[in-house]
């Protein structure tokens, strides 16, 4: 009987080949689910929209491409909900007869907001698009799942969170210009020397944390990694997280947590059901042992 454990983290966009002659329209102002009643023809309007921006065509094309090798369309993989995020699911996978012997998948879904004007969900679906395609998997049941690793990787990493705000802010200048700033925040991060949008500067807005300088600063002290961070800084926060409502640092901490809590249950129940079908501790269990120490006793509840 197989044992199925999974494990769901935030952290986080059509077919690209053809577009269906679409009539009608709305105004960039209206909400994009309005366009039709039909949610792939939402769907399929938003992402004809994006892809006039070189970027926004770039994204959709890489995306497309990631979808098909797993042989799914991006109608498949992209999805209206009550927020905007990318949701990828790891699924470990064991025989009971085998417990040593585990496989990992992930899946990945793009969910945009159904509240959001035109305008808003074409640079929300730029950004999870930017998730979706580059973003690494991550692996709680590793030796090497750190807690520095993550946050940095949700961040700045590939496919964090600067290079997903820079992937709107690209697709806001080439769409619509210097309209739509009064939301976003890409004109503070334009280098005023090039002009251009700036990596480095995006970086150290994210790591201003505001009022949760100092109690952030001393849990980096206590797992001896302030400096993983040397752009920390207690400026008033310039993005927070939507999904935890906290400074982006602060909220991959958290998140860090709730998924390794998970992970580690779960660990924990595989090491009882190894013992219990073995009726010995073979040396496998040992190592298993070893990681799910090395890994949860500094963080399980």
């Amino acid at each position: 009987m197989k044992k199925m454990l999974w494990l769901t983290y935030f952290i986080c966009k059509l077919c690209f080949s053809e577009y269906l002659f679409i009539e009608g329209g709305n105004s960039n102002a209206s909400q994009w689910t309005h366009f039709s009643k039909n949610k792939r023809l939402n769907i399929q309007n938003i992402l004809k929209k994006l892809a006039k921006s070189e970027t926004g065509k770039s994204l959709i094309k890489k995306a497309s491409e990631k979808a098909k090798a797993q042989g799914l369309t991006l109608y498949d993989i992209i999805d209206v909900g009550s927020g905007s995020l990318t949701d990828t699911t790891l699924i470990r996978r064991f025989d009971r007869h085998h417990i040593e012997k585990i496989t990992y998948e992930t899946n990945s879904k793009v969910f945009i907001n159904k509240e959001l004007s035109m305008t808003d969900a074409i640079l929300d679906l730029a950004h999870e698009l930017t998730h979706y395609v580059y973003r690494a998997h991550f692996n709680p049941y590793v030796k090497n799942f750190s807690l520095a690793q993550f946050i940095k990787g949700t961040i700045e990493g590939e496919g964090g969170e600067v290079q997903a705000f820079l992937s709107e802010c690209m697709v806001q200048k080439e769409l619509f210009g210097g309209s739509n700033n009064s939301r976003y925040n890409c004109k503070k991060i334009i280098d005023q020397d090039s002009g251009k949008l700036s990596r480095q500067i995006a970086t150290k807005r994210f790591y201003q944390v505001g009022n949760y300088f100092e109690s952030f600063k001393s849990v980096l002290q206590k797992y001896k990694l302030t400096h993983y961070f040397p752009e920390l800084s207690s400026k008033k926060e310039s993005f927070v997280s939507s999904a935890y409502g906290i400074p982006y640092p602060v909220a991959a901490f958290e998140e860090y947590i709730s998924v390794l809590n998970k992970a580690c249950e779960n660990d924990k129940r595989r090491l009882a059901l190894l013992k219990d079908s073995q009726g010995r501790v073979p040396a496998s269990v040992s190592d298993i042992e070893e990681s799910y120490e090395k890994r949860c006793s500094d963080f399980i509840n």
